[in-house]
């Protein structure tokens, strides 16, 4: 009995990528200056903090710790961790509930450690988000220095339409009448809560997805497959605030479950 030998249709493999797969804008993440990498600065305190951490004041990257650049527009597979296999990730504490596996065209280039993948689509934010009005005008938040009026308050992503906004005390506001949104803040123009009420905004946005875990180069007999990346909604990935936690880290643990458990 002969084995027959059956190889990979790298056309096929683009031609479905291309035709069921998502347009994303893909850029590259780059460290901010204020995550100061300097093997001894992390010896020492900078404004209270370790220094190799991001500073949430910073004018370049406006907090993040990592400041964005080539965005470009690439098409890929995104698949939800709940879906298939990829359900191990999330049994096996490799991933969280909202994570998504990324499988980008074989000519995008390579996805690199912290790369933003923003969805050209928009899509709701899940419960919403919860904001304390004028919430930079209270407490120790006075000591850092933001591009905020006294009537804004900032989002997660760039929205494109309220769904709803209510505070702690039953009010519900309206888009267009108490308040509007521009670029990645909320604008209260009418009614609004008073400074320090917590109130919740839900919206649709321009979700953005971070490449938290270094992504994978996938080979199969010489011929690249392209790259299977990990990705989690930018707001929740808290990349710099563990000195213990590092893309590195996280792709271990990938190989250890990858070693046990076929994928």
């Amino acid at each position: 009995m002969s084995l027959t030998s059956i190889d990979w249709n790298f056309s096929r493999l683009e031609e479905l990528i291309e035709a069921r797969g998502d347009e994303v804008i893909l850029e590259t993440a780059v460290a901010c200056t204020c995550r100061n990498g300097d093997l001894h600065s992390a010896l020492v305190l900078r404004e209270g903090k370790p220094a190799n951490q991001r500073s949430l004041d910073c004018p370049q990257c406006q907090g993040d710790g990592f400041f964005y650049r080539n965005a470009r527009r690439v098409k890929g597979l995104i698949t939800g961790i709940e879906a298939g296999r990829n359900r191990k990730l999330l049994e096996l504490g490799y991933a969280v509930p909202g994570d998504a596996v990324f499988s980008p065209s074989l000519r995008a280039g390579f996805i690199t450690d912290f790369d933003k993948i923003t969805i050209c689509g928009p899509s709701p934010i899940n419960e919403g988000q919860v904001i304390r009005r004028a919430g930079h005008t209270f407490e120790d938040n006075v000591q850092y220095v933001t591009d905020l009026a006294d009537n804004e308050d900032r989002l997660w992503y760039r929205p494109v339409c309220s769904i709803w906004c209510e505070d702690e005390n039953g009010v519900i506001y309206t888009e267009g009448t108490d308040f509007d949104f521009s670029a990645k803040k909320i604008v209260w123009e009418g009614n609004q809560p008073d400074p320090g009420t917590l109130y919740t905004v839900k919206f649709t946005a321009y979700l953005e997805w971070v490449a938290y875990s270094t992504p994978f180069a996938r080979i199969d007999s010489g011929q690249s497959l392209g790259q299977r990346a990990l990705i989690r909604k930018k707001h929740v990935t808290f990349t710099t605030d563990s000195p213990l936690d590092s893309p590195s880290n996280r792709q271990q643990k990938e190989i250890d479950f990858t070693t046990r458990t076929k994928i």
